[in-house]
């Protein structure tokens, strides 16, 4: 008996916007919700609850809308498969602007639920340097926490032999990984819009630091998609992100 084809999926762009838009929404509400329930709280959440909380909301985003978008909700995410040939240039600027409009979206609900002098003590949960970390060390750090998890989402996104939970468990751990080495030293950001949108609200030292944040996660970023593609084993088992958007 011959194998049945399954339907070919076809999604508008706008679709695929609006899962990065939701996504990135989820993502940004979490991690700077976590800190700033954290300083409310008194310490309540602690730092691996600072940590786990993006990692698992990135993974349950994967499972979410990764089928939609590929699940970037992260604008050095994005230009690293485009650098890498793995995603459309002509789609970046809509996923950006998606991402962006996520994230300070985010912040917004934070300032209007949690109170902006609450929010404000953390910075609305921004990035910022530990006192004793020079701006070249914290830039350092953010390049290499954000070429750590592309490599990973290079070798779970982009193959065709990897699926089922694999990918969302990989990113979502690496990303509770690198938060838990960094948080204390630089924050380990890895994503410059989940670091921008806080900024924006919170102003101050978090935007005069805020050139770390946007220019070192997306250097690594690209950096490690450009090496795994030199390791890949061929083409043959390559895939973009979205596989099926041209």
């Amino acid at each position: 008996m011959a194998q049945q084809q399954l339907p070919q999926i076809s999604r508008r762009p706008w679709q695929r916007y609006l899962a990065e838009l939701i996504g990135t929404f989820f993502v940004v509400f979490g991690a700077c919700g976590a800190v700033i329930s954290n300083s409310a709280s008194q310490g309540a959440v602690t730092l691996l609850g600072i940590a786990f909380v993006p990692g698992l909301m990135v993974l349950a985003m994967i499972y979410a809308l990764g089928p939609v978008s590929a699940a970037h909700f992260n604008p050095a995410v994005t230009l690293a498969f485009a650098s890498a040939r793995r995603f459309p240039w002509k789609h970046v600027p809509a996923y950006l602007i998606a991402q962006a409009t996520g994230a300070l979206l985010a912040s917004l609900l934070h300032q209007a639920l949690f109170g902006r002098e609450v929010a404000m003590q953390v910075n609305f949960g921004a990035h910022i340097p530990a006192l004793w970390v020079p701006a070249a060390s914290a830039f350092g750090f953010e390049m290499i926490y954000g070429f750590l998890l592309m490599l990973v989402i290079m070798g779970v996104a982009t193959d065709k032999r990897i699926g089922g939970p694999i990918p969302g468990l990989a990113i979502g751990l690496t990303v509770a990984l690198a938060i838990m080495m960094g948080g204390p030293i630089s924050g380990a950001s890895m994503n410059p819009i989940r670091s921008l949108a806080p900024a924006v609200f919170a102003g101050g030292q978090a935007l005069t630091v805020l050139p770390i944040y946007l220019i070192a996660p997306t250097i690594g970023a690209a950096l490690a998609a450009l090496v795994y593609e030199a390791l890949r084993d061929g083409p043959h088992h390559a895939q973009s992100a979205p596989a099926d958007l041209v």
